[in-house]
């Protein structure tokens, strides 16, 4: 979060230095072409669930163990990231500054990796002290299971929409409603560790643990608004600050299933994640268009 509040002071300070300088040159640029680059950082919030099955089968057992657990969590996800914007020339029908426009960009995520079902305390394996009288494989440590969901670190965007431009006294806003696409990728793990005894008079286990994986792509689509108004002009260039929202509804699947075995067929592990069909996207952010003066 400190990067994000740096960010808004950064934007705040600039906004206010230089609003006595961020005045029209007064030029016609109503038919041309304005390519700009956006750098911005905000924050991606979705929510999942997740389930899992285990299976112990112990040789000569009647019954196999069963465990299950489900549970969900919400996901807030920190990124900062760019992209590119064309804006089309004024479209006079629709009068004052009304621009079509089309971007897209990448981001990086740096969210964390949540625990979505538990059931046991799953980790590294710790043993009891070496006595007969603690030789129960209950008491082996770090057995149990977990399915586990994280962002890899990849988000991709485009839009396509209408800026409308509203002069002020202080300042040039402009607001630009969109349609949105998003694609972000997340890895689901889970891990399941069982011990059995090998013998009931000595402490001696046979220890497994079974992992599986999947790397998920996953696309939405919905509405989208930004704001941004001029600051700043250096030349050629010139700087807006920017916020912008999102909201996305997911297209496709959203379950992502799978399963391991160890190679004895003595412990199978079952995961299931469930993503919520909802993903919202908010930021702040600094436009630099390419707006040269024309004498």
């Amino acid at each position: 979060m400190k990067y994000i509040i740096d960010v808004i002071v950064v934007a705040l300070f600039l906004l206010v230095s230089s609003a006595s300088i961020a005045e029209s040159s007064g030029e016609d640029d109503s038919g041309r072409w304005i390519p700009s680059l956006k750098i911005s950082s905000g924050m991606l919030m979705s929510s999942a669930s997740g389930s899992l099955v285990s299976t112990l089968q112990e040789q000569g057992q009647p019954e196999p163990v069963i465990e299950s657990a489900s549970g969900a969590s919400d996901f807030v996800s920190p990124w900062i990231g760019g992209s590119l914007e064309i804006m089309t020339p004024v479209w006079k029908p629709l009068g004052g500054g009304t621009r079509f426009f089309l971007h897209g960009g990448l981001a990086g995520n740096v969210g964390f990796e949540r625990d979505l079902a538990k059931e046991g305390s799953p980790g590294p394996f710790k043993f009891p002290p070496l006595l007969p009288l603690f030789s129960s494989p209950t008491l082996v440590r770090g057995q149990g299971s977990v399915t586990r969901a994280a962002p890899t670190g990849f988000q991709a965007s485009a839009g396509i929409g209408i800026s409308f431009t509203i002069e002020t006294d202080w300042l040039p806003i402009r607001i630009k409603p969109s349609f949105e696409y998003l694609v972000e990728e997340i890895e689901i793990s889970g891990l399941t560790h069982r011990a059995t005894s090998l013998d009931p008079a000595i402490p001696s286990w046979n220890l497994y643990a079974v992992t599986g994986s999947q790397t998920r792509f996953f696309h939405s689509i919905g509405p989208g608004l930004e704001v941004e108004a001029d600051i700043f002009r250096k030349g050629s260039v010139l700087m807006a600050l920017t916020g912008s929202g999102g909201a996305y509804h997911l297209i496709g699947n959203r379950d992502v299933e799978f399963s391991s075995t160890d190679p004895t067929g003595s412990v199978t592990g079952e995961w299931a994640y469930r993503k919520d069909p909802w993903t919202y996207r908010f930021d702040l952010g600094l436009r630099f268009r390419w707006a040269p003066i024309t004498e």
